[in-house]
């Protein structure tokens, strides 16, 4: 992953070379060299990838020179403005302040230059090679099972689900058609789509059946031979077989058969697109199952709609997690009150059920120990053994590199808040984050990445406008602690809790005052990047108004 931090700042620099090229007198060489180098460190950071946590020292400095720049470009930025609005007799006055200001500036940012290029000439030194691909994709492959783990064999239930997909399995026509169950990760999609394919009905509907894992680092090859050693015996002469000869193997197998394909955990379209010529239509109404995290992967692959799996009910909550704990017996009277506010912590979602119920089994069954947990539950779910987060995580690095500040950016909010849209991207757009578009509205392109975090189950919508725009959003607690802590290690986001934060939303207003606003790495002594920059002792609280008709 390029660092999110990394790939911002990139961009405002670009940017700041764009519009203000003509301006930066005295120091444009120095910002040109600036973003060469910084894009060089962007480059080692993907290619460094799966050895991070091996060069943690040499992560810390990486940002810290980031954050070193960051501040000196705000600096020069805040300056010039100051410069610009004096009038003609203060300008000759402080001609010699500015100039001194402008040989700090191409000082600071040599400086910074300099420690970059010993940052990359020191990766050596912090045992860094090239990518590792093998050990990504092996944890990558971990993470999966585990989570698979998790849902295949403790969550329970889903029969209304199960009804409603088995429905659309059945009512579809004829022809070939996908059904997709869609939702966050941890959801019990797996446990779903597991239900789905073991039920009788289906297996009294269908006469070939296969189940695969897809995930995240895909081989069109292994899918094509996992179906395979499913719907027919696989020889040693079909290894040997070009993935285009398995491809027509697989469709010979399947051809005047009524299967049912279940495809797992599927990350990109491409997976449809590689495959979907291995399935023959053979009008006898055979199915593809497929289960992803992003909206779009059903929309490709089908003109149905996908099934949306929604999150567990406090009841449902609470009846998964007494059944987990309690292994069928009933909770005793004086645990009740802590572990229903456990159960209702995990906001619906069946993984941090499961993870915290495991948490709980095994201790000793005293009101203290459920009400440390209760009132301390994101410290405890951080620590358990599965790494719940660890699962979650999957979804932050499947993101391209400019949505990931914006996610990143949503643990600046409460737990449990619903956050008005149009606030939120402006926030964006003042940050840095929304790449500019001649053709489009900075606007338009910042709901456009809001929509793509919606649909790939990381964002939940709580209303819509008039014109079917998002109105409000929100990001279940466990996402948000992903937010912070990732926000964390990047050293991209500092939360600070304050009082004032009730006071951000009342009677409609969106007040932020900036002395009030938990930091992130960016709001600092100018508001509004990209814009004339304005020292932020001279702005006042600025109110916002929600529109409530809109």
């Amino acid at each position: 992953m390029a660092d999110a931090a990394i790939s911002f700042l990139i961009n405002n620099v670009g940017q700041l070379l764009i519009k203000e090229g003509s301006k930066l007198v005295g120091v444009e060489g120095q910002v040109k060299s600036l973003h060469d180098e910084l894009n060089l460190i962007k480059e080692f950071l993907g290619d460094s990838e799966g050895n991070r946590d091996k060069v943690k020292e040499l992560m810390s400095q990486i940002h810290d020179v980031a954050y070193r720049a960051e501040d000196v470009i705000d600096t020069y930025l805040v300056n010039k403005a100051k410069h610009e609005r004096r009038n003609t007799l203060e300008k000759f006055w402080h001609s010699g302040d500015h100039a001194v200001m402008l040989r700090g500036v191409a000082t600071d940012i040599e400086g910074i230059n300099s420690d970059i290029r010993r940052i990359y000439a020191n990766k050596d030194t912090y045992g860094i090679a090239r990518k590792d691909a093998s050990e990504l994709e092996d944890r990558r492959r971990s993470l999966s099972r585990r989570r698979r783990n998790v849902e295949e064999d403790e969550v329970v239930g889903f029969t209304h689900d199960a009804e409603k997909v088995m429905e659309l399995l059945r009512q579809s026509g004829r022809q070939r058609d996908v059904v997709s169950i869609i939702g966050m990760g941890g959801l019990g999609k797996t446990t779903l789509a597991k239900k789905i394919y073991n039920h009788s009905s289906m297996r009294k509907r269908f006469e070939r059946f296969a189940w695969v894992t897809v995930s995240k680092e895909f081989r069109n090859r292994e899918l094509l031979l996992g179906i395979l050693q499913c719907v027919t015996l696989v020889t040693e002469e079909l290894h040997q077989l070009s993935d285009e000869k398995l491809g027509e193997e697989l469709r010979k197998c399947l051809m005047d058969k009524k299967y049912l394909i279940a495809l797992d955990d599927v990350w990109t379209t491409q997976v449809w697109d590689e495959i979907k010529t291995a399935f023959p239509d053979n009008l006898n109404g055979s199915r593809v199952l497929v289960t992803s995290r992003a909206k779009e992967v059903g929309l490709h692959a089908s003109s149905s709609p996908p099934y949306f799996l929604p999150f567990l009910s406090d009841d449902e909550s609470w009846d998964l997690f007494s059944k987990k704990v309690f292994r069928g017996d009933v909770c005793p009277t004086h645990l009740e009150r802590d572990g229903r506010l456990i159960a209702e912590k995990c906001q619906g979602l069946p993984l941090a059920i499961v993870v915290a119920a495991g948490l709980l089994v095994t201790r000793d069954k005293k009101t203290a120990t459920w009400h440390a947990m209760a009132t301390n539950f994101s410290w405890y779910l951080s620590r358990d053994p599965e790494r719940c987060l660890d699962i979650l995580a999957l979804s932050y690095e499947g993101l391209p590199a400019y949505l990931k500040p914006c996610l990143l950016y949503f643990g600046v909010f409460p737990e449990d808040f619903n956050i008005p849209v149009r606030p939120l991207i402006r926030l964006w757009i003042a940050e840095g984050f929304v790449e500019k578009d001649n053709n489009r509205e900075m606007e338009d392109i910042a709901e456009d990445y809001l929509d793509q975090l919606i649909d790939r189950s990381l964002i939940q919508v709580v209303s819509r406008r008039t014109d079917e725009g998002v109105k409000l959003c929100r990001i279940h607690d466990l996402l948000r602690d992903l937010c912070i802590s990732e926000g964390r290690r990047e050293k991209f986001l500092e939360a600070h809790q304050r009082e004032l934060w009730g006071r951000l939303f009342k009677n409609g207003y969106f007040q932020i005052a900036l002395q009030m606003l938990p930091v992130a790495k960016g709001i600092g002594p100018q508001y509004g990047r990209g814009s004339e920059c304005v020292p932020c002792w001279e702005i006042n609280p600025i109110k916002i108004l929600e529109d409530e008709r809109s």
